[in-house]
């Protein structure tokens, strides 16, 4: 082969991330320890050996990766914009007490403006910690934040705050704030369809978004559910997300409930269901005969003692094949966006629970936040795993350091060991949003500030005093 012809086999890309491990969550999970992914436009062109592909391909940018860990981008299963309230909420409250106490007056205090910096600080921060697709499961001022997720370059699905507050938990200490009859709640949900796809940003899709927790009556939920389905869309409720939901739901109804939903037909591919921490068996089956998905949520259980060591079934789930993501929730519960950090509790608190080291393995979390996430939030289409024609959403860690070394299995390094702090390099759609811990679309500094100037004026108005039980001098 002549010079000539052997330049013409060479294939100009704009990105190669070659050297360290590639993790590439494929169809046969393969993982490469010197490995390369190329990347032209938008998309994977390439991945396998870093020599093969460097033999191949001559990028404009080369992002050396020796030494380092690259996975597919992370997906946030259910993470609302609404707020950003850390450290606020009050202590010792439960999921129904917080929701009217705190968090919906947090919620319709927010106005366009506000609602617009939110969405930046909150997509910055899960880009930062290696988020490149989320679900939000419902916003006011839709304009606003589309605007402002399309500023960030994240992936995702939205939809607008939705409900009738005709569920079984009542009206009562809900805000006058955003009130529907079943009917104009059915036909905002057609509008956050019909505003998303008019948007045209290809990284963003809509979502049919109601709130659930008691809050909407069944000829909501099944229209939700019937609509996602006629729409190609993704129905998304907050449901069995406590005890005392439970009950709730058993007093009105006789039925827990996800039994429930499965009885009147709300249950099917096109749902997705978040938290879900109080199940019985048979409800697990009806997750699976319908194909429901599911966000679990960690650290927001943890955090409101919903109960997910007692009463969730997340060994039983992943054995059923039930599709499932991962979740962080809001500020005001999680504290944090790092989907290590809950991919770390996924794989850590059932073992507890059930007093089995093989309850949930590591490679089963590291799924859920990344293609088993994309596959529950109905995009694993385009992302969740490393390989040709997949669109470059790649994140990029930075292992030179305690949590990382000594490094001999990425997998338990990654869930066990690590955070988000640890991400170096972030591409989604191949465009580079995070470059050597440096975010690229916004200025994050001034972020902050906005949006600690935003909480300071919400919390007066709601009247909460944030401060905690030890005195400040």
């Amino acid at each position: 082969m002549t010079e000539h012809e052997i330049q013409d086999d060479i294939h100009d890309v704009d990105i190669l991330i070659t050297g360290g491990w590639v993790i590439t969550l494929g169809d046969e999970r393969e993982i490469y320890r010197d490995g390369a992914v190329a990347v032209s436009g938008t998309k994977i062109v390439d991945v396998g050996q870093a020599g093969d592909l460097a033999a191949r391909y001559r990028a404009g940018r080369v992002i050396d990766a020796t030494g380092k860990v690259t996975i597919p981008g992370m997906v946030n299963g259910h993470r609302h914009l609404l707020c950003a309230a850390k450290g606020a909420m009050p202590e010792g409250t439960v999921t129904l007490d917080a929701l009217r106490r705190f968090i919906y007056p947090s919620f319709a205090s927010l106005s366009e403006e506000d609602m617009h910096t939110c969405a930046l600080h909150a997509t910055a921060e899960m880009i930062r910690f290696g988020t490149t697709t989320f679900e939000e499961p419902g916003c006011n001022h839709l304009d606003s934040v589309l605007e402002a997720l399309a500023t960030s370059g994240i992936r995702c699905r939205v939809g607008p705050w939705t409900w009738d507050q005709l569920g079984p938990a009542g009206s009562t200490d809900l805000p006058d704030w955003l009130n529907f009859d079943t009917r104009s709640a059915l036909r905002r949900l057609e509008q956050g369809i019909e505003t998303v796809r008019a948007f045209g940003n290809p990284r963003i899709r809509d979502a049919v978004t109601i709130e659930g927790v008691g809050t909407c009556s069944d000829e909501l939920t099944a229209g939700a559910a019937r609509l996602a389905t006629e729409a190609d869309s993704l129905a998304v409720l907050h449901k069995a997300t406590s005890e005392r939901e439970v009950r709730l739901e058993q007093r009105v109804f006789g039925h827990r409930p996800v039994e429930h939903m499965y009885r009147i037909g709300a249950l099917n591919e096109r749902v997705l269901l978040n938290h879900v921490t109080s199940l019985e068996e048979f409800e697990v089956a009806y997750l699976a005969e319908t194909g429901t998905r599911i966000s679990q949520n960690p650290s927001s259980a943890l955090k409101l003692a919903k109960g997910t060591t007692q009463t969730g079934k997340w060994p039983e789930l992943l054995a059923a094949g039930v599709t499932m993501a991962l979740g962080t929730d809001a500020e005001n519960v999680s504290n944090f966006q790092d989907i290590c950090r809950a991919m770390f509790l996924a794989a850590l608190l059932p073992r507890d629970a059930r007093r089995d080291p093989n309850a949930v393995s590591a490679e089963q979390a590291l799924e859920m936040g990344t293609r088993g996430g994309a596959t529950a939030l109905r995009v694993d289409d385009v992302t969740g795993h490393l390989a040709p024609g997949m669109e470059a959403d790649v994140v990029v860690f930075d292992t030179a350091d305690f949590d990382w070394r000594p490094l001999h299995n990425p997998v338990a390094n990654l869930v066990y060991g690590a955070t988000g702090h640890s991400v170096h390099t972030v591409l989604i759609a191949g465009e580079i949003v995070l470059d050597a811990k440096r975010l690229t679309k916004v200025d994050e500094e001034a972020l902050r500030e906005d949006v600690e100037k935003i909480d300071r004026r919400v919390l007066g108005q709601i009247g909460i005093d944030p401060a905690g039980t030890w005195p400040v001098r």
